[in-house]
């Protein structure tokens, strides 16, 4: 897969040496509570990456040019998974931003770039998401994409101790406005 890039950053493909970043990621508590897995240990992580590379995932590396000159830092990952070429469709997935970062629009250009490569690049007809209703951030993203609600399913994931449940979003190709 080729790398994605825009004026402040870069998609690339999940790499060895990005695992163990992402890992952190997958312990950190403030990102943990809207992450519908659980934290992995290393093992796992890395056949979680095996995995990904065997099914033809596109699971991406989201890297920040923050300052001209420097070397982008990794901020999380981000991908299209479960990809079903005789439907056309595909799940946004497992977009992951620190604190730090947030607020600056990052989450909404990284997932632009993604769903207009899944549209444009895959041929893909519909991208889903399904996401705990109270992560109002993500939800924002989503609908500012036009994503729309398709769906709630009752207590369909089982998360911090409790069942929790997970709205689905969908967007068609010819519902998707290129901005």
């Amino acid at each position: 897969m080729r790398i994605l890039e825009s004026e402040r950053l870069i998609l690339k493909p999940i790499e060895p040496e990005d695992l163990p970043y992402l890992m952190e990621q997958r312990w950190d508590a403030d990102l943990t509570d809207y992450i519908i897995h659980n934290p992995i240990s290393s093992y796992n992580q890395q056949k979680w990456y095996e995995k990904i590379c065997q099914n033809g995932d596109v699971a991406l590396s989201i890297f920040y040019k923050e300052k001209e000159g420097e070397k982008p830092v990794l901020l999380g990952a981000v991908g299209l998974y479960d990809i079903n070429w005789r439907h056309q469709r595909a799940t946004w997935k497992t977009l992951r931003i620190p604190k730090q970062y947030q607020g600056l629009g990052l989450a909404y250009e990284a997932s632009k770039m993604l769903i207009e490569y899944g549209f444009y690049t895959l041929n893909l007809n519909k991208i889903t998401s399904d996401i705990f209703p109270d992560n109002e951030g993500i939800i924002r993203v989503l609908a500012k994409l036009g994503f729309t609600e398709e769906g709630r399913l009752k207590d369909h994931y089982f998360h911090q101790g409790q069942f929790k449940d997970v709205v689905i979003y969908s967007l068609l190709r010819k519902d998707y406005k290129k901005q």
